[in-house]
């Protein structure tokens, strides 16, 4: 009997270990199968420049569509440094995929930030609906303080989407991406969108 039941126990335990790995990892510990996102795993902060940047992920119609109708519920990122303003938008589909369209949604997080990594923003007062035929930009907007250059997370750069980059510098108002700026990098932002369950 004894001999049986080890080889049992092996087995329901590898059962157990390979269930509770399945699953999509958001990088700060939570699971979830319903996100828009491009990033892995947290890995650095690239340099860029004191004073107000903004960071987004820019999600075409062929991204969203599969999720027409629900509701955006919750937004994910990683801060390097603490900015002395951080601000979330939610944009829609520019007429172009070069710059975000009408602004959607918008929340000031400022007085909430207090250490660096992962934060976790929950939509409440407004209903983001992904909308047919339409794209979602998500962005975050930072304001360094002098001598801090590090601001907005990102990810090694693991099957590199140009829409996972998109970049708005403190001088001017035109969005490039940061591979534009550097010629050679390759990152996604740690920005993140959660869906809500159907």
């Amino acid at each position: 009997m004894k001999t049986f039941s080890l080889p049992f126990l092996m087995l329901l335990l590898l059962s157990v270990v390979t269930y509770s790995g399945c699953g999509d990892d958001d990088g700060s510990g939570n699971f979830t199968a319903d996100s828009l996102r491009y990033d892995g795993e947290q890995a650095s902060a690239p340099f860029n420049g004191e004073g107000y940047n903004t960071f987004a992920a820019y999600f075409p119609t062929q991204e969203t569509q599969p999720y027409t109708g629900r509701r955006l519920e919750k937004i994910s990122f990683y801060l390097q440094s603490i900015p002395t303003s951080t601000v979330v938008y939610v944009y829609a589909e520019g007429s172009d995929e070069r710059s975000p369209g009408a602004e959607r949604y918008r929340f000031d997080l400022t007085q909430r930030i207090r250490n660096t990594g992962w934060y976790e923003h929950t939509i409440t007062d407004d209903v983001i609906d992904i909308r047919e035929n339409e794209g979602l930009w998500i962005a975050v907007e930072t304001d360094l303080p002098t001598n801090q250059f590090q601001a907005m997370g990102c990810d090694n750069g693991a099957n590199y989407n140009p829409n996972g980059d998109r970049f708005l510098p403190p001088t001017g108002n035109t969005w490039t991406s940061f591979n534009e700026i550097t010629g050679t990098e390759q990152i996604h932002w740690n920005i993140r969108g959660f869906l809500a369950e159907e």
